[in-house]
């Protein structure tokens, strides 16, 4: 039996030990399926425990049966493990991907066969959002302190999945989304919802001073450059702190709030952005924190479909 806990911003899922919050605002379209899972209820050891869905040779500890395992449950939590499911190789930057059946993808992300079979850079691209109108088939991303952010638009019928790493996110991976969803569907700003899930916040996530120039376009990218349209709502939309520390002052990045700031400039209706505004950093029991557990951890999934 699943139990329910409403909470605030999102409502917090229990099924079986497996663990998934999802946006209140969502609940208003009964085609649009989605779930934000915790670490909780899996079957992956310490220091993956133990819903890590991301395999060797990004987290060699666990085995690729754990996870796969770990897939299946999370699907089976949402009751969509009869579904074809596919995902992206995640390269931080600022592309997106279109999928649609008509095309070669590998629809397998939950089933041992996505091992064992060899994969072409067509059936499994790299990109940091992935989009799609297509029905009956779902988009599966995974994440350690990067921001998750689901997209809908509802007059067109497009989702998309994007993770919104600080590469990315100083890349302009959510203008080029909006840009890609347009030119795919039409789609218009003032007409998505936008839900920002759990990731690293600006209490635990210190920075670089290159990576503020990096946002403020002081300094370019050596790989995958900025687009030069974007740069002025990259720039406009970071939103760095300096707290004062003991001994230092710290450089702080809110990841979070920039990504809602881009979504902003890039014509998305404050009134339609849901922010979970949960620190995966301070919330280790329930998240994967890259950052915190000093790499050696998992990744929790983020699931998401038109049914």
């Amino acid at each position: 039996m699943t139990q329910v806990y409403q909470s605030h911003p999102g409502g917090f899922h229990l099924t079986e030990d497996v663990q998934y919050l999802q946006f209140n605002q969502y609940s208003q379209f009964p085609e649009l399926l989605h779930g934000v899972f915790t670490r909780q209820g899996g079957c992956s050891p310490e220091p993956y425990k133990s819903l890590n869905t991301s395999t060797p040779p990004f987290n060699p500890g666990d085995s690729i049966e754990n996870v796969v395992h770990n897939r299946v449950l999370a699907l089976q939590a949402l009751d969509t493990a009869q579904y074809p499911c596919v995902t992206l190789w995640q390269v931080h930057g600022a592309d997106s991907a279109i999928y649609t059946a008509q095309e070669e993808w590998r629809t397998d992300w939950a089933n041992s066969s996505y091992y064992g079979q060899p994969w072409t850079p067509q059936s499994i691209r790299k990109a940091d959002a992935l989009i799609t109108k297509e029905r009956g088939t779902l988009l599966a991303l995974s994440f350690a302190d990067c921001v998750p952010i689901l997209l809908y638009d509802p007059i067109e019928q497009v989702i998309a999945l994007v993770h919104g790493g600080w590469r990315g996110t100083a890349r302009g991976i959510i203008a080029t989304t909006l840009a890609t969803m347009e030119e795919y569907s039409g789609c218009k700003p003032h007409n998505i919802y936008a839900g920002i899930g759990p990731a690293i916040g600006p209490c635990c996530y210190e920075v670089s001073e290159d990576v503020r120039q990096l946002f403020l376009g002081q300094m370019p990218f050596e790989t995958m450059p900025t687009n030069e349209h974007y740069r002025n709502l990259i720039n406009e939309a970071a939103v760095f702190s300096t707290p004062t520390l003991p001994n230092k002052k710290s450089l702080r990045l809110d990841l979070q709030a920039t990504n809602r700031n881009q979504l902003v400039r890039a014509g998305v209706t404050s009134e339609h952005i849901e922010t979970m505004e949960i620190c995966t950093s301070c919330n280790t029991d329930r998240f994967f924190s890259h950052r915190k557990e000093m790499g050696k951890t998992g990744r929790f999934p983020v699931v998401m479909g038109l049914l």
